[in-house]
């Protein structure tokens, strides 16, 4: 016996059509008995609240006059209504009054409910109706009726749509048997072309158009489909070649990546964009003594030193936050409990969206280094210290020669003759030139010279009594400076006033024949501010960037440029001594922007603006 798939076209769409009409006539008839059935329950609902009500108000007298007899009269109207089962009037305090049960019923009333309701159950529906007298309640009438009724309906009505399916399917039977034969044959084909499509997976098959009909339109819509899953396929998989390198060439990278950590002598670590650990190479692991399953466990803060982990954890917070990369130096302690200072790197992996998809991190001992700094830095203030006696010491002396050079020239001025006024004259300038050399040697040898706790201070304020200090110099050059809302910062305010007055003083200096224009602002970035003092002088060449912040570097012989080239090296020693940098940028002939970084002492500055002018 041949199953339903392999049944001719014509016999399948007969099936098809007769299978289709019986289901939807069924659907129909069976929608049609469930409609009725919910209408007819919304009937009796209404219907019997009506009766209930009716009943009730009949009941009224009895009740008031506790007339059981009555009452039973009232109710016995009831059996009108042969699907009422029972049906009782009972007094306010729950007790009956009058009972109905319908011949052959042995079931009890149903107890009062305390509210008006109408409800489906399995026994039937309950209804319970208050029995009001001026308002007043003074009893209640339950009554059960039975859902007889709706079967009765469901049967009625099923042999109806029964009948009609029936002889609806005999007259679609007649039609379909006429009219199959003008579909059945485009059908067939499109079967036929669908078939092979699925055994074989050729997109490239395409069915074959007999008409220009919804049929045709099909078929057109069909081989269009075709000719898209096979573009898709190619696609694919080309698509699944590409993915399939991609996964090759990304574990041959992690590969590479593992090989080259393991078998680098620094510390490599790997976080996810969280700032998770969730990779550690053999020399970290082997420097804390731990796996790396529980250095993942027990978290990265733990092998910091306590003075370092504070600070740490607010760098690494700053970095997973704005994706800037970690530079910090701590104390990572080693797996015998000594700690080592470490140089700890961490820079943000993106992917094709910019988004952060992993940090890659190294930990570089730099213990030798740290040692080794320490002891240079106690030899160069060993040797500051020196330079600042011998400075000191050489002030009496240069001072003396300047001032008897000028006696001599002055007292003796009849005496000696014009070669020895000219010797003079040098004499007297060499003094006064050595005298400001040491004094700015003095100077530099205190810049940096950090003691106690570093104090807040309002960089506006110390700007403001920096420009009170350069006042006639600003308006003997005719000078306009300017300055936008200035940080709290943390800085000695001597310190940050040497920085302020350097640098004006070099942007007044090195002018060209306009009137110098000076603009301070500051901008945050990361935990500190970036300070900028910018002119409109005659600039700096890129290759002397470096070389301007050297001691005794001046790159202008030109007597209009004088000075003994220690202004920025103080300006650099200071800003290096709170941790900060100093770089310039410019263009030559289009005046100069010198910027340093400085530790915020507070997010905010003020809104203000003020300017100060000569001429």
């Amino acid at each position: 016996m041949l199953n339903f798939r392999d049944i001719p076209i014509r016999q399948k769409l007969m099936v098809i059509v007769m299978a289709t009409t019986t289901v939807a006539l069924l659907l129909a008839g069976g929608g049609i008995v469930i409609f009725d059935s919910i209408l007819f329950r919304g009937y009796l609902e209404r219907d019997l609240s009506a009766l209930s009500r009716i009943i009730g108000d009949n009941s009224t007298a009895a009740l008031s006059f506790n007339d059981p007899r009555a009452a039973a009269e009232t109710l016995a109207t009831l059996r009108a209504r042969p699907h009422v089962v029972t049906a009782c009037v009972y007094r306010p305090d729950g007790t009956l009054l009058a009972g109905y049960a319908r011949p052959g019923a042995t079931g009890p009333c149903p107890l009062p409910a305390a509210a008006d309701s109408i409800r489906f159950g399995a026994n039937g529906l309950t209804v319970s109706h208050a029995i009001l007298l001026d308002k007043r309640r003074i009893g209640t009438l339950m009554l059960l009726y039975d859902l007889d009724e709706i079967g009765e309906r469901m049967r009625l009505y099923g042999g109806i749509v029964l009948g009609f399916i029936l002889v609806s399917g005999l007259v679609a039977f007649l039609v379909s048997a006429k009219l199959r034969a003008l579909i059945a044959t485009p059908v067939a084909q499109l079967v036929r072309a669908t078939t092979s499509v699925s055994e074989t997976s050729d997109y490239s098959i395409r069915a074959r158009k007999f008409s220009g009909d919804e049929l045709g339109v099909l078929v057109d819509r069909f081989n269009e489909m075709l000719s898209s899953i096979e573009m898709r396929e190619d696609t694919l998989t080309r698509a699944l070649v590409d993915r399939e390198d991609a996964l090759r060439e990304a574990e041959t990278s992690r590969e590479r990546f593992r090989f080259m950590a393991e078998s680098m002598p620094q510390k490599i670590f790997t976080a996810t964009p969280a700032g998770d650990i969730d990779y550690v190479n053999l020399q970290l692991t082997e420097y804390t003594g731990l796996s790396s399953g529980r250095i993942r466990e027990w978290g990265w803060p733990q092998f910091v030193h306590p003075d370092d982990a504070e600070e740490h954890a607010a760098t690494w917070k700053h970095s997973l936050e704005t994706g800037e990369p970690l530079h910090f130096q701590h104390r990572l302690r080693r797996a015998d409990g000594v700690y080592r200072w470490h140089l700890s790197r961490a820079y943000a992996m993106r992917d094709d969206l910019d988004n952060i998809s992993m940090w890659i991190g190294s930990d570089t001992d730099i213990h030798e280094q740290k040692l080794k700094e320490e002891e240079l830095r106690r030899a160069n203030d060993d040797l500051q210290q020196f330079a600042y006696s011998a400075s000191h010491d050489l002030q009496e002396p240069v001072r003396n020669v300047a001032i008897y050079s000028e006696l001599v020239a002055k007292r003796y001025k009849d005496v000696i003759d014009a070669d020895g006024q000219r010797y003079l004259e040098f004499l007297t300038e060499g003094g006064h030139r050595l005298a400001t050399l040491i004094n700015d040697l003095l100077a530099y040898t205190r810049a940096g010279v950090v003691e106690g706790e570093v104090p807040l201070v309002d960089s506006t304020l110390v700007l403001q009594h920096t420009l009170e200090g350069l006042s006639e110099v600003i308006r003997e050059n005719k000078a306009t400076v300017t300055y936008d809302a200035l940080p709290e910062v943390q800085m000695g305010e001597t310190h940050l006033q040497q920085v302020f007055q350097n640098l004006i003083v070099n942007s007044i200096k090195y002018r060209n024949e306009k009137a110098p224009r000076i603009h301070i602002s500051a901008a945050r970035r990361g935990r500190g501010w970036v300070i900028s003092v910018q002119d409109n002088g005659i600039g700096i060449d890129p290759q002397y960037r470096e070389k301007i912040f050297g001691v005794f570097k001046r790159l202008h012989r030109d007597e209009r440029y004088s000075g003994t080239g220690i202004g920025l090296a103080i300006c650099q020693r200071v800003v290096q001594r709170y941790g900060g940098q100093i770089w310039v940028e410019s263009t030559p002939g289009e005046g100069a922007t010198f910027l340093f970084t400085i530790p915020a002492a507070t997010a905010g500055g003020r809104t203000s603006r003020a300017e100060s002018s000569g001429g």
